[in-house]
């Protein structure tokens, strides 16, 4: 099974990169305010901490639009570069509001959490891991 989530349109994703894209323009509009404290310098920290979040957001839109795979083979989830081994996960949790699927017990490289773009997609994936961890 092979599945394609855009961050964009799955809200826990959405809300997860933002908050990663807001705290690094925050250190850097934090780093540009000790600067400007440190050498008195403010036309040229405003113009450096400017062009930053420019980047920053552009770094953002192509993120939050880039589409990402899944895809299920055999007993292994793979999202590049991870993979997990679905025998051994301990359990999952579904969220079908939030359109996720959390998986316990993955490991720490291993793909923990399931993002999905249509419910379609996630039922599907849930029929399949009830399959492959013998939830039935």
């Amino acid at each position: 099974m092979i599945w394609t989530y855009r961050a964009l349109n799955n809200p826990a994703a959405r809300k997860k990169w933002l908050s990663f894209v807001f705290m690094i323009i925050a250190a850097g509009f934090g780093y540009t305010a000790y600067k400007i404290l440190s050498s008195g310098e403010i036309g040229k920290s405003l113009i450096v901490a400017a062009i930053f979040a420019l980047f920053v957001s552009l770094y953002a839109i192509i993120t939050l639009g880039k589409p990402r795979h899944y895809y299920i083979e055999g007993d292994y989830v793979y999202y590049k570069p991870f993979k997990t081994n679905l025998k051994r996960v301990e359990d999952f949790e579904v969220d079908e509001d939030r359109m996720l699927i959390r998986l316990k017990g993955a490991g720490i490289f291993g793909v923990r959490t399931l993002y999905f773009e249509n419910q379609d997609d996630l039922r599907q994936a849930v029929r399949m891991l009830n399959k492959i961890t013998g939830k039935l």
